[in-house]
């Protein structure tokens, strides 16, 4: 079967990870898939492979998109060999994966988006087995790939680190935007946020996972060396937290009444969520971008915001840095934010500036044309 049919260009995306349990893969892929396909051209289609648990996104309904489905969830190698029967089916031209655990020797050149490599990178959260899994998957995605986009420049450095610098030649960094719907919410909506969620009327915000090198046990360790008269609660949302293991330790540093558990907040309130807080804490040990960082900043919340090379890189001096386990810098951080009267505003300021420049129109553009620049030619 020939890569393309009736003179098309077949593109194959692979959007099995746009699930709730990897939030930060499920934005980048129903975001750039949403302003990709509208920019297709006539002689241009696109198949996208999604889980079977995963809502069919709008964008999905556009005529110039074939859809197909797994039947098994994303990291089983059930899944991987659905996908890769799939892929020998619609035999691309293009066969872009989003993630590095993707089949290997499919048809077509492959785009590879670099993310992080966790398992590898910090192997003390993740099980021999799987950096085992990583290792090898890895090694042959990356050489497999014909290019590979990195979401940061710290996201290709990682990859080079791991697989050898040669990758830097096929690579180039084209960053995530941010939705148009992140931006500063009007007071009487905020308000109306607060009263409807119980909310206080000032407040730290982290929103994310509990996952172990989200380090939100730093943050909390930091709080309780603060004075509880001369400080406001921390509300955490992003994760289920009826079950959260951080609950043990709240109780023991005896923050029950300075911690507010949202849960999972739905995404058209998130704009309200970040529009609402004092002030973003985010202290991460690991990260492959910081979506909640930047989005935190388009709604007009300043930040403090752990040192990673990837988040000094996206914030570019419009948030506040500090050492992710340094409780004491934390500390004097987060009463600086309280504090200061000038210091709000000017990061508030900075941080509208700064993520102006992330648009997905821009990263949708900049993706095709990684596409475009691998068709065969016409004979």
């Amino acid at each position: 079967m020939s890569f393309r049919m009736n003179g098309e260009h077949k593109i194959l995306f692979d959007a099995r990870a746009a699930v709730n349990e990897y939030p930060g893969m499920n934005r980048y892929i129903r975001s750039l898939l949403s302003t990709l396909i509208p920019l297709l051209t006539d002689d241009e289609r696109i198949h996208v492979i999604l889980s079977p648990d995963a809502d069919e996104f709008p964008c999905l309904r556009h005529p110039r998109v074939t859809l197909h489905r797994v039947t098994a969830n994303f990291e089983t190698f059930k899944s991987q060999y659905q996908a890769y029967k799939i892929a020998q089916t619609v035999n691309a031209e293009i066969h872009h994966a989003p993630y590095i655990l993707t089949p290997i020797r499919v048809p077509g050149r492959m785009v590879l988006t670099m993310h992080d490599i966790l398992p590898l990178s910090h192997p003390q959260y993740s099980t021999l087995w799987q950096r085992m899994l990583w290792w090898y998957m890895g090694l042959r995605t990356v050489r497999h790939s014909r290019k590979i986009i990195g979401v940061s420049n710290c996201a290709i450095q990682m990859c080079a680190k791991k697989f050898g610098p040669s990758i830097t030649k096929r690579s180039c960094v084209i960053y995530p935007g941010i939705s148009s719907y992140f931006k500063p919410m009007p007071e009487d909506v905020i308000q109306a946020f607060k009263e409807r969620h119980a909310l206080p009327e000032k407040f730290f915000l982290y929103v994310g996972s509990d996952r172990p090198h989200k380090n939100i046990v730093t943050l909390l360790e930091a709080m309780a060396l603060m004075d509880p008269t001369a400080t406001i609660p921390l509300v955490m949302a992003g994760f289920e937290s009826e079950k959260s293991k951080l609950r043990d330790r709240v109780r023991e540093l005896q923050l029950e009444s300075r911690v507010q558990w949202l849960g999972i907040v739905p995404e058209e309130e998130m704009p309200c969520l970040y529009s609402a807080a004092h002030t973003f804490l985010f202290p991460s040990l690991v990260e492959s971008f910081g979506f909640p960082v930047l989005e935190s900043m388009a709604c007009g919340t300043p930040v403090i915001c752990a040192a990673l090379g990837v988040l000094k890189e996206v914030t570019d001096g419009a948030a506040k840095i500090v050492h992710p386990t340094d409780r004491q810098e934390w500390k004097r951080a987060m009463g600086l934010a309280l504090g200061s009267l000038g210091w709000r505003d000017t990061y508030r300021e900075k941080g509208l500036r700064r993520t102006a420049q992330f648009r997905w129109e821009t990263c949708a553009a900049a993706t095709l044309a990684v596409y475009r620049s691998l068709y065969r030619r016409r004979s």
